[in-house]
């Protein structure tokens, strides 16, 4: 694993571009328990997000750093470089215009298991701060004790994604595409099995 700003060594026609690519940026909101925080990361050599997340371990590094309130409103406080400990972050937002590759979770198939069929699956997720309720893509025969079980991915691509903070409920997010710490997770359900999983801000028919 290498730190956020310098790129794992070698090739995959699926992972990092090549070297003569031109430098790619994304913008995301990093969001934790006591911090939220949107900001321009560079990708390097990789072609998606989620490919460099996980790739990746240390300090996140954010230039053009605007701290947002609880509810995502703007303050006025904007640094030009912020490192964010990677621990401390519950998840990595994306809204639909921000995105300029689809993650590498959102693909049929993968790298380890390029030939096993991934399906969509709505799951409602807790953290210490937040309920997320979205689509993940996972192997058809994944439940969701195996799920929770498995250590990697470390951030678990899930899209269609709203955010409701535990601390104010009335605080709803809502998010094209979120990277979610497996470190952060407490608690996960499949949807369906939800009772009320409406109060995640997402109806239940």
């Amino acid at each position: 694993m290498t730190s956020w700003d310098q790129p794992s060594p070698g090739f995959d026609s699926l992972g990092p571009a090549g070297d003569d690519s031109p430098p790619r940026f994304e913008t995301i909101e990093l969001v934790g328990p006591h911090l939220r925080v949107s900001g321009t990361l560079s990708l390097h050599r990789f072609n998606r997000l989620s490919d460099l997340v996980n790739h990746s371990r240390g300090y996140v590094k954010l230039t053009d750093a605007h701290l947002l309130r609880r509810n995502g409103e703007p303050t006025n406080l904007v640094v030009p470089e912020l490192m964010v400990n990677q621990d401390e972050i519950t998840f990595i937002g994306q809204m639909a215009d921000e995105i300029t590759n689809a993650p590498s979770g959102a693909l049929p198939g993968g790298m380890d298991r390029p030939l096993m069929e991934r399906i969509p699956r709505e799951l409602v997720i807790f953290t210490p701060g937040h309920t997320l309720t979205g689509t993940i893509s996972l192997f058809a025969e994944t439940d969701v004790e195996s799920f929770v079980d498995s250590p990697d991915p470390r951030f678990i691509p899930m899209v269609d994604t709203t955010a409701r903070s535990l601390a104010d409920r009335r605080v709803i997010s809502h998010f094209a595409l979120v990277l979610v710490n497996r470190t952060q997770m407490t608690a996960a359900s499949l949807r369906e099995k939800a009772g009320g999983a409406d109060e995640t801000g997402v109806s239940v028919d």
